[in-house]
């Protein structure tokens, strides 16, 4: 690993309710950077940052736990924390170090309890932070559902700059609004994806 000044280094929190997706956003953080050479699963027990026994076993985050990824010139230090109440604890010691945080908000359930506990720590350090909804893939994910739970809970203000392409088994990719593109991921979890027009009902 080369080195990194300061000002080319980034600490950023994964927070959110518990099982809303922030170890698996991790492993594929490592994954599609390079880092690990295989997509490693929280039902597998082989994720890099949920490697306690305890966490293996019960398939959950109990420690907050560093990783880092190489993007360009950059060094992202990411903290995969726990999102359950009785381990917040040390998410909350997690945000002390960090400049800023996704907080994963999965798309079936919306926000939970979890979702504002932290966000109340994220109101109380004064973190800045991005909404990611979550697990679009999954049987009953909606998106517009989801960002109405969003909104309804922390203002108006939580405007997508993404929009998902399809929803359950038909999400396929997403359109970035801002630079008005559309990316469809391979469906092999290669984690590659490439630029196609941006559908018509999304345009």
């Amino acid at each position: 690993m080369k080195d990194y000044s300061a000002e080319n280094m980034r600490n950023i929190a994964l927070v959110g309710h518990g099982s809303s997706g922030k170890t698996s956003l991790a492993a594929a953080f490592l994954f599609d950077t390079g880092a690990t050479t295989r997509l490693t699963k929280v039902d597998k027990g082989n994720t890099v940052t949920d490697y306690d026994p305890d966490e293996i076993e019960r398939q959950i985050s109990i420690n907050a736990t560093p990783c880092f990824v190489e993007w360009g010139d950059h060094k992202i230090n990411v903290i995969d924390t726990p999102g359950y109440s009785n381990f917040l604890w040390d998410t909350r010691a997690a945000l002390r170090a960090v400049d800023g945080a996704a907080v994963l908000v999965d798309a079936v359930a919306g926000v939970e309890v979890g979702t504002e506990k932290v966000w109340g720590m994220l109101e109380e350090f004064g973190l800045p932070r991005l909404i990611v909804i979550n697990k679009m893939d999954r049987e009953n994910a909606h998106f517009g559902r989801a960002l109405a739970s969003v909104q309804e809970f922390f203002g108006r203000q939580a405007v997508p700059v993404e929009l998902p392409i399809g929803e359950e088994k038909d999400f396929a990719g997403v359109v970035d609004i801002v630079e008005r593109k559309a990316y469809l991921f391979e469906k092999d979890e290669s984690g590659k994806m490439s630029e196609a027009p941006v559908p018509a009902n999304l345009a």
